[in-house]
């Protein structure tokens, strides 16, 4: 799109920005929302004044969005906080399921990494809307570390080891072209430097998510019998009702675990007028 280049001081965001790049054609929705995180991190990462590189991208950027915003009407995908939020869920979503059904396949492709990188940098743009449930933190933190350990299985010609049973390494000079420094903080295990990955696999740090592949639709859930009457707020109607097309989306996936999860989230809120 001819943007100028990503300056040093603000480098973490050339991840949206990539992801963005690679929309623009096929998907304006999640080029727009892409840059705009892009922008948010950007303030955030340097609140006060910025060098002339910097700004001269950020307003570039801005142009963009706004441009954008006219040349294509903005629908409801565009301005609805609550339809932008479900339409990237299912978008992230439906990328992470479609990785994560061909791991462990005889044939490691460069295109399943793809997948779950994308769908973990998409994961990060719907900070922009709220805090993200627990089965999307634990997704994204799968998604980007999975990604990058099979890429660096590739570059070394080695066959990745299906499922979560490996983690990464501290070599962090293998991964700085595929996942900023912060998250390799957040997902690398405590493998000595000098071990193989492939030939030394550990359990993750942390218990990584299951996901349910053929499972019924349909989800039984039953309600506490200590309900009370409460008030609900207009922001703790809108929290329900998110929490309800969660469910919805999630079900379109086969994931029954996070339908049931946040029709829980939903029924507790209205029924007692608290977060579970």
């Amino acid at each position: 799109m001819g943007f100028p280049p990503v300056p040093h001081d603000i480098k973490a965001i050339s991840h949206f920005l990539k992801v963005a790049d690679e929309h623009d054609q096929r998907n304006v929705t999640v080029s727009y929302w892409c840059r705009m995180y892009a922008v948010q991190s950007a303030m955030k990462i340097i609140p006060g004044p910025k060098s002339q590189e910097v700004s001269q991208l950020l307003i570039a950027i801005m142009d963009w969005l706004e441009r954008t915003k006219i040349e294509k009407k903005m629908n409801r995908e565009y301005l609805n906080v609550v339809a932008v939020e479900t339409y990237l869920l299912n978008f992230s979503t439906k990328l992470f399921n479609k990785a994560s059904s061909q791991d462990g396949a005889p044939h490691y492709r460069p295109n399943m990494v793809k997948s779950f990188y994308t769908s973990g940098i998409l994961f990060d743009i719907l900070d922009q809307f709220g805090t993200l449930s627990e089965d999307i933190e634990e997704k994204r933190k799968y998604a980007k570390w999975r990604a990058a350990y099979i890429h660096n299985c590739l570059k070394k010609g080695v066959m990745p080891t299906p499922g979560s049973t490996v983690v990464l390494n501290d070599k962090e000079d293998e991964y700085t072209d595929f996942l900023p420094k912060s998250e390799l903080d957040k997902i690398k295990g405590k493998t000595p430097e000098d071990e193989d990955i492939p030939s030394q696999p550990v359990m993750p740090p942390t218990p990584l998510p299951t996901f349910p592949t053929d499972q019924s639709r349909y989800v039984p859930v039953t309600p506490p019998s200590n309900t009370t009457n409460v008030t609900l707020s207009p922001e703790q109607m809108e929290k329900a009702q998110k929490y309800c097309k969660y469910a919805n989306s999630a079900l379109n996936y086969d994931d029954v675990k996070t339908a049931i999860d946040n029709l829980q989230k939903a029924l507790h809120l209205l029924q007692f007028g608290q977060e579970m």
